[in-house]
């Protein structure tokens, strides 16, 4: 008889620990990926940054947002997350080409997914998959172009020569 109660109690121990590694471990890698989302979103605001700063045109703006962005995150996390598509760089959802109005909404938009599971033995296609999205959308200076035209325009209608204090 006491054998049996010593192996029951053996028995309950080792499906509590099971337990107790499998809360431990999903906590761990839900901190992992909460520390990687948020570095992904300061990477994300990195590049909203350098798009939004002066440049000689929209194609050097976003040339410099994509490789800010393929610096911080592109390649790396591969553990945690995978990138779904490429990343929205420029104009929003609800941006209008008219830079009087809506100078806002330009920026990046980065979706990734990431894998979250109970404990590390888990298969990975019985892991819970998020699909997330780290956005950041700013307020952006004129390219010199713009500028440039800009200055033409209230030339030509004024007469007046104008000048900026914006480096333009």
């Amino acid at each position: 008889m006491q054998n049996r109660i010593q192996g029951q109690a053996l028995m309950e121990f080792v499906l509590g620990l099971m337990v107790i590694f499998s809360f431990f471990f999903f906590f761990i890698r839900m901190s992992a990926l909460f520390a990687v989302s948020n570095f992904i979103h300061y990477a994300t605001f990195m590049s909203a940054r350098a798009y939004s700063s002066g440049s000689v045109d929209s194609d050097t703006r976003e040339e410099r947002a994509r490789e800010v962005l393929d610096a911080t995150v592109t390649g790396k996390f591969k553990s945690l997350i995978t990138a779904v598509d490429e990343p929205l760089i420029g104009g929003g959802p609800y941006f209008s080409a008219n830079q009087a109005t809506d100078f806002w909404n330009q920026g990046v938009s980065f979706p990734f997914k990431a894998k979250l599971s109970l404990h590390p033995f888990t298969p990975k296609d019985q892991a819970i998959e998020m699909e997330l999205v780290s956005e950041s959308w700013m307020p952006t200076n004129p390219t010199r172009q713009e500028c440039l035209q800009e200055k033409a325009n209230i030339r030509q209608n004024t007469g007046q020569e104008v000048e900026w204090d914006n480096g333009c």
